[in-house]
């Protein structure tokens, strides 16, 4: 009997720590996409609303600290480059590594969830493969498109042919297709792992909106960085007490 209700306490634990994942993504999503499109309309009130959630992030969150060390590269590369190539490039060295950082820290996210769901094969590198696609479309967009205006300063990237971000948008529509049926096939079966299925569709959507239908890459990076600046403030854990 004790077994069955360490069983029974088991399970209602990982699923009320599976719904507080998904209200995060989805609470997250909706955050970052009213951040941008606040960008898309008044510039300034999307900054004010930025700056309003880092402040409540930092005042809210005792485990949130500024690390600046990993800055030290990315900056190097930027200076280094924009002395040579003009400040324009410098500003895409720094979209680029922005857009690579925020990409490996939502795959690791996603493998992070993958595995506290009980699904290891979902943690593997070909199975998030996908989450690598849709950002790396965002990105050609962006040189394609290049150069732009980004609060001001002028952010210019390599000019791809039109063939690139076609090639790169066609894999990703094909592996968010495979993944999409995947999960559907899971869900159809009662076997769906909703955590990591919520922030890996977030995922999908924040860098399709922000960067993949090539609207305002201003708008995309504030929201983009809405979305991390929300994963990072403070999560309501439930309470277990009264579980037997």
């Amino acid at each position: 009997m004790d077994g069955r209700l360490s069983a029974q306490a088991g399970a209602i634990q990982t699923g009320a720590l599976s719904r507080v994942g998904i209200g995060r993504s989805y609470s997250a999503l909706v955050l970052a996409l009213a951040v941008g499109a606040a960008g898309l309309v008044s510039p300034p009130i999307a900054l004010l609303m930025l700056a309003a959630l880092a402040a409540f992030v930092l005042m809210k969150s005792a485990s949130v600290r500024v690390d600046l060390a990993p800055l030290a590269g990315p900056a190097f590369a930027a200076v280094a480059v924009g002395a040579i190539l003009g400040l324009a490039s410098g500003v895409g060295v720094l979209f680029v590594w922005r857009m690579w950082a925020d990409a490996n820290w939502s795959v690791r996210e996603a493998s992070r969830l993958a595995a506290g769901a009980g699904r290891p094969a979902e943690t593997a590198w070909r199975s998030l493969a996908h989450a690598w696609l849709t950002p790396l479309y965002g990105l050609t967009l962006v040189a394609y498109t290049a150069p732009h205006m980004i609060a001001g300063l002028p952010l210019d990237l390599p000019h791809v042919p039109i063939w690139v971000p076609m090639l790169a948008g066609a894999a990703a529509a094909g592996a968010l297709f495979d993944w999409a049926l995947r999960r559907a096939a899971d869900w159809r079966l009662g076997e769906l792992a909703a955590a990591p299925a919520a922030h890996l569709l977030a995922h999908h959507l924040v860098f399709l909106v922000a960067f993949g239908f090539g609207v305002d890459v201003s708008a995309g990076i504030v929201a983009l960085m809405a979305w991390r600046l929300a994963h990072a403030a403070p999560l309501h854990q439930p309470s277990f007490t009264a579980v037997p």
